[in-house]
């Protein structure tokens, strides 16, 4: 039987280790490293699910990649086409999931003396119409040109119902002032509430017909992908296919303050995960220098049956073995149970307008979280360094002398 693991067990066992220093010591090791684990779980879960929330939430509405002119103050007067066989060659492109014609003009929105100025997205019955579908929350979606789809921040600053009639007033391209009568045909809510404020659905024909454009002319095109691993090499691929007066952009070149700013969220995890470790290996080197220090005399004796130091050692590595492991487990029970909770009952909720969800989203990388526990775990054994100087520097004889 293996010597050192056996009296390791007996020691935890023993009168001393409950009715000294070294018991109570023992336990708020265990708590220590429980909570830290738990810290440490519930800031790797909220920043990954933030991070991909708000990710997702801009993507839905915006998309990955966005083709417009190199100009992009007159997008909303001169339109830009895409011959077909460069629409397929951008298709073809692999990660490419849908392209999508969007037609973006600005204009005032007027009931009963109430203006509103917001930005009317012209689209076709292809684009998103699961996200669309899903956030109307009153009404239907548009079926006919001069149908409009508002949100619910435009609909309650307008007072506007489903079914009631509108004045949207436009610039045209000789600066003029033209107005057209729009229905409202539904009203909807997305989780981005900048989107919310702004923005309103139309189809595209409607707009088009205002510009008097052709069929095929467009604002910009909107490119949706099937991941955003590969976003970087799929903008390089489409700008080779361009003309020299049209751009691809990613959404994180479009909007860059946002990334930088979900980036500090990465920033913000990995310091807290180097805090929440030298806090346990701070703890684990307090409890074994007691635990060493309790037992000087046995390791005196030890010493002069001939144990030599590193087997000496091997009998606090293994209490130090059964102490982080129990403060792991049980940070990692509680720390994914309160993960779950939150992910089924959205008890914690935030301010759209800042962080555009309204509740803390959870994510749980599970490999990830693997990773960081075996972190953990070697990090803890590290603190039995100081202990060995000190059982190193033992000596049988001024120990276990008779006074």
């Amino acid at each position: 039987m293996n010597f050192e693991l056996f009296l390791s067990r007996r020691l935890s066992r023993s009168s001393l280790n409950r009715n000294y220093y070294s018991g109570p010591i023992t336990n708020i090791c265990i708590s220590a490293i429980a909570i830290s684990i738990i810290i440490m779980i519930i800031t790797i879960a909220s920043s990954y699910g933030l991070e991909l929330a708000i990710q997702h939430t801009i993507t839905d509405v915006e998309s990955h990649l966005k083709i417009s002119s190199i100009n992009n103050a007159n997008n909303n007067l001169n339109p830009i086409r895409l011959d077909p066989d460069v629409l397929e060659e951008i298709q073809n492109i692999k990660n490419v999931k849908k392209i999508h014609p969007i037609i973006n003009k600005p204009c005032i929105i007027s009931i009963n003396n109430n203006i509103e100025g917001i930005i009317l997205k012209g689209v076709d019955s292809l684009y998103k119409p699961t996200l669309i579908h899903n956030s109307i929350r009153n009404g239907r979606y548009m079926q006919n040109e001069n149908e409009i789809l508002i949100s619910e921040n435009q609909a309650k600053k307008l007072r506007l119902n489903t079914g009631d009639v509108c004045i949207l007033y436009f610039l045209s391209k000789n600066e003029n002032i033209k107005k057209r009568k729009f229905i409202i045909s539904g009203v909807y809510s997305l989780q981005n509430e900048k989107f919310n404020e702004f923005y309103a659905f139309t189809k595209k024909e409607s707009i088009q017909k205002i510009n008097k454009w052709k069929n095929l002319d467009v604002s910009n095109y909107e490119i949706e992908l099937y991941g955003s691993s590969e976003l970087k090499d799929v903008e390089r691929s489409i700008n080779n296919n361009l003309k020299y007066d049209l751009v691809a952009q990613s959404i994180t070149n479009r909007f860059p303050g946002i990334f930088n700013w979900i980036n500090l969220f990465k920033k913000n995890m990995i310091l807290i995960i180097v805090i929440m470790c030298f806090i346990c290996l701070i703890n684990m080197t307090n409890t074994l220098l007691i635990l060493v220090l309790e037992r000087l005399k046995m390791i005196g004796t030890l010493k002069s049956y001939g144990c030599s130091n590193h087997s000496i050692l091997k009998i606090f590595l293994y209490s130090s073995f059964k102490i982080s492991t129990q403060g792991i487990v049980i940070g990692n029970i509680v720390g994914l149970t309160l993960c779950l909770i939150q992910q089924k009952t959205h008890i914690i909720t935030l301010n759209p307008q800042s962080y555009f969800v309204n509740h803390l989203p959870i994510y749980l990388d599970l490999d990830f979280l693997i990773l960081i526990n075996i972190i953990i775990f070697i990090v803890i054994q590290i603190s039995i360094i100081t202990p060995y100087y000190v059982i190193k520097n033992v000596s049988p004889a001024n120990i276990l002398k008779i006074k």
